[in-house]
């Protein structure tokens, strides 16, 4: 807490962190934010001009430590396909984990939040880089599809991320059933 007084940045993603998941991400406001960060509102305006961007800047601030985590762990898998799957699967059972990434990218309430952040140039720069670690280790040993750009992709990766997320299937229930049909049904999409 005390870096957070003496960094506004750090106090206002710790508050608005602690407002969306407290309140919910629609009934979360700058003023709210402001409040629980302990800044004037025109402090919090100087950082972030628009309730989207402190969204997206709070989302990614929490995405950046999964990525460290999912990056840390895909690291004992040597091929491309092992860290796509194992990284999907992973991502699917830490983002409910995580309160504030719950809110976005497995719930209900999380709608309007999921487009805000899936239009958002920093988070889908921010997607390709995290993904660029399997994606392009793959490129450079000539396994990746040629016929679909890498960042398309990396989007379809998501966006079968998202639904498995937003609508847990109901025949593959164990991580050995999604492991074996990650690689029958996407590594052949993704990978020659």
């Amino acid at each position: 807490m005390t870096e957070s007084r003496q960094d506004p940045l750090i106090a206002i993603l710790v508050a608005a962190k602690r407002c969306y998941v407290a309140d919910g991400i629609a009934a979360t406001g700058m003023k709210e934010v402001a409040a629980r960060a302990g800044v004037a509102r025109s402090t919090l305006y100087r950082y972030f001009p628009s309730r989207d961007e402190l969204l997206i800047a709070t989302v990614k601030d929490e995405m950046e430590t999964l990525n460290a985590l999912i990056r840390d762990r895909l690291e004992k898998y040597p091929s491309p396909a092992d860290q796509i799957v194992e990284g999907i699967i992973l991502a699917i059972r830490e983002i409910p984990r995580r309160p504030l990434l719950r809110a976005v990218f497995a719930s209900e309430e999380g709608s309007r939040a999921r487009s805000v952040i899936w239009t958002s140039d920093a988070i889908v720069h921010f997607g390709e880089e995290l993904m660029d670690h399997v994606i392009r280790p793959a490129l450079d040993a000539g396994l990746l599809q040629d016929s679909v750009r890498p960042e398309i992709l990396v989007e379809w990766v998501y966006r079968l991320l998202l639904s498995f997320l937003t609508l847990p299937s109901n025949w593959v229930k164990t991580d050995r059933q999604l492991r074996t049909t990650l690689h029958a049904l996407l590594v052949p999409v993704l990978l020659k």
